[in-house]
């Protein structure tokens, strides 16, 4: 699915190495998700909304809430990855990208490899200066929540210098290794969170949800969580509605999108739910609800520690995680197979854990399922 929207900042806030192979949740694990502000009817539900309640709940009972396993699609490496590379990951100032910029150096070092973590300024130069930087001194280079247009000049040295391009959170397809050879988060990642996300919604609303989904403007993989979950709500949930709304990037963490929520959700009473398709969108909306009056459920995907946090509290019914840990790995191991096979790599398997006030042990950093992970994956590497 490509995407050849603006190359503008409002992409930046997307997280490298998400991709997705969703693993289901316990039908127990959602239906006890904010009794405070559960506006779902306390009566007996309708035919409709049985049938709507058993489709959730076959579709999230599978393996649990929190992962136990890394995704099958995941298969051990034909042989032991090469020594002595380096990755570099060209990534955003902000807490969440420095930590990942972390765990990626800890973690590249498990296979024998310099992981090295380069910070721009959010401007698409430098990022373009600091991407060609990395080219030059690296194996393996990495941005995310930027197209493929974006970064062109860095691609093509890549390419002429035998370097692995990888691009994070985006649905263009890899087209050769080296240059543009592989995405961490790519493919059918953001609908299959959409996906998630819709009956996740409609099993904690007892299928009686009407919500009001936030997005990011000029990015185009939030967007296409927002219209998956919108259509699969729309054929599973008759008494169900999504509308969508997204905000500028540069006003992200001021009062200028809690007020636009707020404003949107008064003009419509209602609606019972909000939610967000990055967790950053959500910070402190729930002292301006409070404020304002507004009583609804609040959830969402790629939670930061202050999501969980409320998550804690009780104040959220449920967040779709993105560890940094589980991220950082996944980019480890989108290199390696790209780099084993010379052939372009999608890579959308991830082990999702949805964290609801039930289950959430830790808020910073974010809890990591299965929580053997490193183990596993050194076990796919062939590294002792």
């Amino acid at each position: 699915m490509p995407s050849h929207r603006s190359s503008g900042p409002l992409r930046k806030l997307l997280l490298t190495g998400l991709t997705v192979a969703l693993t289901a949740v316990t039908a127990a694990g959602c239906s006890t998700t904010g009794d405070r502000h559960n506006s779902a009817s306390g009566g007996e539900l309708s035919a409709a909304q049985q049938q709507c309640m058993a489709a959730a709940t076959a579709y999230l009972g599978k393996t649990g809430l929190l992962p136990n396993a890394l995704p099958p699609e995941l298969t051990p490496l034909s042989k032991p990855p090469a020594k002595g590379l380096t990755i570099t990951r060209v990534g955003q100032q902000s807490p969440s990208s420095v930590a990942l910029g972390k765990r990626l150096e800890e973690i590249a070092a498990t296979v024998g490899w310099t992981g090295k973590s380069v910070v721009y300024d959010g401007s698409i130069e430098d990022l373009n200066r600091k991407a060609l930087d990395a080219v030059n001194h690296s194996d393996v280079v990495a941005v995310d929540g930027v197209p493929e247009a974006a970064v062109l000049a860095p691609i093509k040295a890549a390419k002429d210098r035998g370097v692995l391009f990888i691009l994070g959170s985006e649905t263009e397809t890899p087209e050769s290794v080296p240059g543009f050879g592989a995405t961490a988060a790519g493919g059918d990642l953001y609908k299959k969170i959409g996906e998630l996300a819709a009956y996740t919604f409609m099993q904690t609303t007892k299928c009686q949800g009407k919500t009001l989904v936030v997005g990011l403007a000029d990015a185009e993989a939030l967007r296409v969580e927002a219209d998956t979950m919108k259509s699969v709500v729309s054929q599973k949930c008759v008494d169900c509605s999504v509308s969508y709304m997204e905000v500028p990037f540069t006003d992200v963490g001021s009062p200028s999108v809690t007020n636009a929520v707020v404003s949107n959700l008064q003009s419509d009473r209602s609606r019972n739910f909000v939610y967000f398709t990055l967790g950053d969108l959500a910070i402190g909306i729930e002292p301006a609800l409070k404020v304002a009056g507004v009583d609804v459920q609040i959830g969402g995907a790629i939670p930061i520690p202050s999501n969980l946090s409320e998550l804690k509290k009780g104040e959220n019914a449920f967040w779709l995680g993105v560890p940094q840990g589980m991220t950082a790995s996944i980019l480890v191991d989108t290199s390696l197979r790209a780099l084993e096979s010379g052939k372009p790599y999608v890579g959308d398997h991830y082990p999702v854990p949805v964290f609801t006030p039930e289950n959430i042990t830790s808020t910073d950093p974010i809890p990591v399922y299965p929580q053997d992970y490193e183990a596993e994956f050194k076990k796919l590497w062939l590294v002792n």
